[in-house]
């Protein structure tokens, strides 16, 4: 594996920036080699509203949406450990599901309706089973919004959860398209189902606690409040996502406030955590000599399960970065056909959170990387993929 060589002032000068104009209040950049080695650690601006917190690779931020690769691997092998099929379906784990029906493609309202099989567990890891998202623009997304679907910490419990979602109709036929969706969610609660222990013991015996990623977890003891980000949210967000202002802004992740160990978006982290996470990955699931998860399961994390990429069957933009020639896997995005507009390598794969975090991994290159920041919606700026740009550039 070649030497990484790392251009430390234009990342650093890029985070710099944004901070300065006010476009993030703090934000931190780790990235790591194949060796294990830590090629960088920097960061930028302020954790507090106050400005008197130092944001770092130590400060402790709502991932959201990068709590499902953690969530999706750990089924996986599960799934492998119980000797399940991914393409076992959800009516033989939901009751719901035995009797199942999605909106006729062009619905105009939830009456509309056609019988259809269950969808799968392969389905449900990659965002074709026809579920939804509070925030999407269709006939059941808006309907989550209306039930105050939105899996925030508080928000009833993960068992609960799931069984809403359950009663309500598929956005259409699974396997149609690619509709981001709360199916982590439900993936989180398979795994309390099959494995018969809540989902946050779950993953901290069988990961958290392997990577000593002692700062990842869905609550926030007390010792650790200094360490908390505070939550921004973009001026010009949209309607969707202002619910999510109440519930985020003034919420501080006491044990006794969660009740909802969301799979999809609940897990708090840091940069330095989240790095031993993407390591393991990158490792090929081994962590030192420790094997956590199987070859088999770092397989169908790393190799598109659809037909083509997401901007065929889905949208042709996510969070500002073009899905042309991405694919996405059992537990996020790969990219298949490098899109000139988004520098990567073949193969890379990663994703992302709802507060503008982002990682990925670089197979090719043998690098990580993990960007923390507190601003919602992640589509309010570039930063991904302008991020992304800058170290492949720096990598050349």
């Amino acid at each position: 594996m070649p030497q990484l060589n790392l251009n430390y002032e234009k990342l650093q000068e890029w985070m710099d920036d944004y901070v300065e104009k006010n476009k993030f209040n703090g934000c931190s950049l780790s990235i790591a080699d194949i060796e294990g080695n830590t090629l960088l650690d920097i960061a930028s601006g302020h954790a507090d509203k106050e400005k008197t917190k130092e944001f770092n690779s130590l400060s402790i931020v709502r991932i959201f949406s990068m709590t499902k690769a953690i969530v999706s691997t750990c089924l996986l092998q599960l799934l492998r450990d119980k000797k399940i099929n991914v393409n076992d379906t959800l009516d033989n784990y939901f009751d719901n599901y035995s009797n199942c029906f999605a909106l006729v493609k062009n619905a105009r309202n939830l009456t509309e309706l056609e019988k259809t099989k269950a969808p799968s567990i392969y389905q449900l890891l990659n965002h074709t089973s026809g579920l939804s998202y509070f925030f999407n623009d269709d006939l059941i997304g808006r309907e989550y919004l209306k039930q105050n679907l939105t899996a925030t910490p508080n928000n009833d419990n993960l068992s609960v959860f799931a069984d809403k979602i359950s009663i309500l109709p598929l956005a259409f036929k699974p396997g149609i398209k690619w509709n981001y969706s709360v199916g982590i969610d439900i993936a989180g609660r398979l795994i309390e189902i099959i494995s018969g222990k809540p989902l946050d013991v779950y993953i901290k015996k069988n990961l958290l606690d392997l990577l000593d990623m002692k700062d990842t977890e869905f609550f926030l003891p007390k010792t650790k409040v200094d360490r908390f980000a505070d939550c921004f949210f973009y001026n010009e967000m949209h309607e969707n996502f202002l619910p999510l202002v109440k519930e985020y802004e003034n919420f501080y992740y006491q044990k006794n406030q969660v009740t909802n160990f969301s799979g999809g978006s609940g897990l708090l982290s840091t940069g330095r955590d989240y790095l031993k996470f993407s390591s393991l990955l990158l490792n090929g699931g081994k962590y030192f000599n420790t094997r956590i998860f199987d070859d088999e399961v770092i397989s169908s994390i790393r190799v598109n399960s659809l037909n083509r990429d997401i901007a065929s069957i889905g949208v042709e933009t996510f969070a500002q970065m073009p899905t042309t020639g991405m694919g996405h896997s059992l537990a996020g995005s790969v990219i298949i056909n490098p899109d000139p507009d988004f520098p990567s390598s073949l193969g890379d794969f990663g994703w992302g959170g709802m507060a503008s975090n982002y990682f990925w991994i670089d197979f090719k290159k043998g690098y990580t990387a993990v960007f923390m920041t507190q601003l919602l919606p992640s589509a309010s700026y570039p930063n991904r993929k302008e991020l992304k740009e800058l170290v492949h550039q720096s990598l050349h």
